[in-house]
Formats: C-alpha cells, sequence, structure tokens
C-alpha cells in the first residue's frame, strides 16, 4: 500500500511540474507511461495546465520551482490506508485537493512576477469569461507564422484575452514577448507568456485598447528582451 502511494506522489509531482514545463526529456516520457497506465490522472494536468495558461510569466521560473513543487504536492493527504471502499464524492475531493495543492504551489511562485498588462495585477477565470463571453466583444486575427493567436476586445469589460490553440513551445526556457508598436515611437513591451504543452494561449489584458497600436508577437530568451527580435511572429493588420 505504501508504495502506491509513493507512485501516486510521484505522479502527482510529475503532473504539476509538468503543467509548467518543468520537467525533463526522460521524465516527460515517464509520465506518458504513467498516464496511459492511468487515463484518470490525464484530467488533473489538463485542469494544472488550464491554470498554467492563465499566466503571463514576467521572469524565467525560479530555480525552486521544482522544490517547491514537489513540496506542496507531497503535503497533500492521501487516502486512507484502511480504506477498502471510497465514495465517489471522496475522490472527486481527494482528487480536487491534489490539484489545488499543486496549482497552488505554482501560483504561489507566480505572484508577483505574472500576469498581465496595465495594473500589473493577476487576472481570474471570471475576467477571462467575462471578455469570451461578450456578445458584443471584437475578435482581431493576428496573422504571420505563428498561426493561429488573436486578440478578444471587450469594450464593456475595458480588456482583451490573447487566445490560441495549436502553437508551438519554445525551446527550452525561451518565451512568445507581446509588443505594442506605434508609429515612430520604440515598441512597447506588453508582456511575456508560453502556451501549455499542447499549445494553447489565455492572455488577460487589463485595459488594452485593440485601437491604440500594431500589436505583434516575438520568440525571445527567457525573461523576454527591451526590443524586439525580429522576425515579427505575427501581428495585426
Amino acid at each position: 500500500m505504501n508504495d502506491e502511494h509513493e507512485a501516486d506522489d510521484e505522479v502527482q509531482a510529475m503532473i504539476a511540474l509538468e503543467a509548467v514545463g518543468a520537467l525533463t526529456t526522460h521524465e516527460r516520457e515517464d509520465l506518458e507511461r504513467a498516464l496511459r497506465r492511468r487515463p484518470d490522472v490525464r484530467a488533473e494536468l489538463d485542469e494544472l495546465r488550464a491554470v498554467a495558461s492563465l499566466m503571463v510569466v514576467e521572469e524565467a521560473p525560479p530555480q525552486t520551482l521544482r522544490s517547491s513543487v514537489l513540496d506542496a504536492v507531497a503535503a497533500t493527504p492521501q487516502e486512507s490506508e484502511r480504506a477498502a471502499v471510497v465514495h465517489l464524492a471522496d475522490r472527486r475531493r481527494n482528487r480536487w485537493f491534489a490539484v489545488g495543492a499543486a496549482a497552488a504551489a505554482i501560483m504561489a511562485l507566480a505572484v508577483g512576477a505574472v500576469v498581465v498588462v496595465s495594473n500589473g495585477g493577476p487576472s481570474t477565470d471570471d475576467e477571462i469569461v467575462s471578455v469570451m463571453e461578450d456578445s458584443a466583444a471584437r475578435t482581431i486575427p493576428m496573422d504571420g507564422e505563428l498561426d493561429g493567436l488573436s486578440i478578444v476586445h471587450s469594450d464593456d469589460q475595458d480588456a482583451a484575452v490573447l487566445t490560441g490553440a495549436g502553437l508551438p513551445v519554445p525551446e527550452g526556457e525561451r518565451v512568445y514577448e507581446l509588443w505594442a508598436l506605434r508609429d515612430e515611437a520604440a515598441p512597447e513591451r506588453v508582456g511575456i507568456f508560453r502556451p501549455t504543452a499542447d499549445g494553447a494561449v489565455t492572455v488577460y489584458l487589463d485595459g488594452l485598447d485593440p485601437n491604440s497600436a500594431r500589436w505583434a508577437v516575438t520568440e525571445e530568451p527567457a525573461g523576454g528582451s527591451d526590443t524586439p527580435t525580429l522576425p515579427i511572429l505575427a501581428a495585426t493588420a
């Protein structure tokens, strides 16, 4: 029984690290093998990826990322060894507790270094949903080599969401960076982001006026750059 619990702890740790791109190639292969044996765990990975995709990291993840996530997962209560039967409601509660612990570690590392644009405060699911579900929202496509990005803007919310799917994930710790291009002015840094492992992007942009600039995305080293590294991979018209 202890061996089973240790295995569960290891899988929980691996999915938390995979959600933020902190697994090595060999560890990712181990995780894929584990997921084939435990398809129920794949839903947890998807949930953690969704949490991570809401972040815009302004600097490279700290070196303490792995140990912090591992500590959070290790502190998550597991099912009792004496429990011969676990009711469905208990399973759901345990699963969400485990996901929540790992997500909390990710969020704790990101606070102050994460998110968004004008006011510097973290976005929430509700803010993103408010923009995306606004029937009057306008979708502005970004064309170029990096296909699939668009900006959804809501006048009512005075905010936008940079969204996309199927995007290539930059190698190593490299990131994508969003820029505002205004006539003769120097390009203005807006924020940096990385897609989830399956290429999804959801970035909340508070106070962004899509008419105030041409918006562009480049690939940059970890932490971003002060000036765009050419070529521009995607841009609005």
